[in-house]
């Protein structure tokens, strides 16, 4: 009798558990990318980005307004101006994506603005307003030398890892591809397609959305050099790709695919579901496999992660796995598809 009231309440624990964290899984990914992302801008779409109209106050001397957000052949225009309706003397532009991205590798197709005092920029950022801390991963052009990059992130408000590369063309008279991959412990930054600086030192780890903007500065001079007030001024986006398996590029090694290989005879036994190697499988790899599809890991613990992790055997880690791993734990079922 104590035996079986045990089991009752051992399996009213673990319902709500799992209960708990299946709700925590679809509110954190309902608004997080995993899949690739791919944006060309032909015109403003409000289920994918989104213009603010307000400020950030300094070091940005200007309002963010939607009007100094344009579209033209195929790109989109940040534009900063002069602004006679608010406290601003400057109104610009900022844009952003309506959603989350997490680990992966970014990438933009822009031409900078070259001007004294001003910023063009590509970069992702959550904080406060978000929930978050501050996290933020830049890449910025200084108006006054567009001939550099400068290279930038911050962990919880923490920055100081500003890197400027030579770039060896002027980033305002033509386009260019600029990205980075960011991952756990790691960002590295690519300039058309070239991996050029590493960083390791005190790596953001919250999902982020996608921005861009282009804004004069106040009090930043010895950074940014006087503003002379020149206007208009334009940045131009062409596009803006996120690869959730890393940098596309075989110039340079890429994370491993999801996809499955099949074992090899000289490949350790494995046990299907069992994610960190523990023997077993338990609540400790649900969470493995759910911190995976949020892209918060990218490989389990345990060797041939991946295709232990397949539960289903269709060749891919997915939301089905996810599934089945809940119901077994649950107890809705006995065993896997496969293993």
């Amino acid at each position: 009798m104590l035996k079986k009231c045990l089991t009752k309440m051992c399996s009213a624990f673990l319902v709500s558990t799992l209960l708990v964290v299946l709700a925590f899984f679809q509110a954190s990914a309902a608004n997080l990318v995993t899949p690739d992302f791919e944006a060309n801008f032909s015109n403003y779409d409000s289920s994918l980005w989104e213009s603010p109209s307000w400020s950030n106050g300094s070091p940005f001397n200007c309002v963010w307004n939607p009007t100094q957000v344009t579209f033209s052949n195929g790109k989109v225009v940040l534009n900063l101006d002069k602004d006679n309706g608010s406290s601003y003397t400057y109104k610009s532009g900022e844009y952003r994506t309506t959603s989350f991205f997490g680990f992966g590798y970014y990438e933009v197709k822009m031409k900078a603005t070259k001007n004294i005092g001003v910023v063009s920029s590509f970069f992702t950022y959550t904080g406060p307003s978000d929930g978050n801390p501050w996290d933020e991963i830049d890449i910025e052009f200084l108006g006054k030398d567009t001939t550099k990059v400068q290279f930038n992130w911050f962990k919880n408000g923490t920055g100081n890892n500003e890197y400027f590369y030579d770039l060896g063309f002027d980033a305002s008279q033509a386009f260019h591809t600029y990205g980075f991959e960011w991952r756990q412990t790691y960002i590295s930054y690519y300039v058309d397609g070239v991996k050029v600086y590493t960083g390791t030192r005190n790596i953001p780890q919250s999902a982020s959305k996608i921005m861009m903007n282009l804004w004069p500065g106040i009090g930043v001079d010895g950074w940014l050099g006087a503003f002379d007030g020149k206007t208009p001024l334009t940045a131009e986006y062409e596009y803006v790709k996120y690869y959730f398996d890393g940098a596309p590029y075989t110039t340079n090694p890429t994370p491993t695919s999801t996809f499955i290989n099949t074992p090899t005879s000289t490949q350790t036994f494995l046990l299907v579901g069992d994610l960190n190697g523990d023997g077993s499988f338990n609540s400790i790899d649900f969470g493995y496999l759910r911190l995976y599809l949020l892209g918060y890991i990218r490989e389990f613990p345990v060797e041939n992660g991946l295709k232990a992790a397949d539960l289903n055997g269709d060749g891919s880690v997915n939301s089905i796995d996810f599934g089945y791993m809940g119901k077994y734990l649950l107890g809705s079922i006995n065993k896997f598809p496969v293993g």
